[in-house]
């Protein structure tokens, strides 16, 4: 097997060979990273087919320490499963209110981030964040970083008004704007985005605001 180049997958998967009860993660990886750049190991060993390798990032000028990239994984649990195709607010209202726990709508504030193919059905969905009673964050290199690594070609948002108030806030309004614009860049677009509540919902989309 041809030597590639020394990537952050790399790194981590041979940490995870050779870490010690009890030891620290990131001297797993310091050592790791010793280890592959002493060319001990044939790079891809740890799999069974060979695969893409993507370069690291370079330190700062002098800089000599390996330290590897945080990246975001996905999981799937098939308990959690959304199935089904969305073709209109309704069928995400139905399916969001789902995620939420008996009465919990109106205690705090959650956001949620529907991610979809091109035919519309639902590749799977992320509960972006978990605020309080006035609001959440919403970060937008998250919430595209999944829309990126599951291949969804379109997203709906989704978040609950624990006030019950179903008019859209400026910040929400602000951070839809933010979302679309960002999606166009990538080719992924916003479809919707829906504010729920106890009595009913509130759709970006039926009221031709995206």
């Amino acid at each position: 097997m041809k030597k590639g180049k020394i990537t952050v997958t790399h790194i981590s998967k041979r940490a995870k060979q050779i870490r010690k009860k009890g030891e620290k993660w990131t001297n797993a990886i310091k050592r790791a990273s010793k280890e592959l750049k002493s060319k001990k190991h044939v790079l891809g060993a740890t799999s069974k087919n060979s695969s893409y390798t993507i370069s690291g990032l370079d330190g700062l000028k002098g800089s000599t320490n390996s330290t590897p990239i945080p990246e975001i994984n996905i999981t799937f649990s098939r308990k959690r499963r959304v199935e089904g195709k969305i073709g209109s607010p309704k069928d995400v209202v139905t399916t969001v209110s789902k995620f939420y726990k008996k009465n919990t709508i109106e205690i705090r504030e959650q956001f949620f981030v529907l991610y979809l193919d091109n035919s519309n059905k639902v590749l799977g969905y992320h509960r972006h964040s978990v605020g309080g009673i006035k609001g959440s964050v919403v970060d937008l290199r998250i919430l595209f970083s999944v829309a990126l690594k599951s291949l969804a070609t379109s997203i709906i948002i989704a978040h609950n008004h624990p006030s019950g108030a179903l008019k859209p806030s400026n910040s929400d309004i602000v951070i839809t704007n933010k979302i679309k614009k960002a999606g166009e860049l990538l080719d992924i677009e916003l479809l919707d985005h829906i504010i729920l509540t106890k009595n009913g919902f509130y759709s970006f989309a039926e009221e031709g605001k995206l």
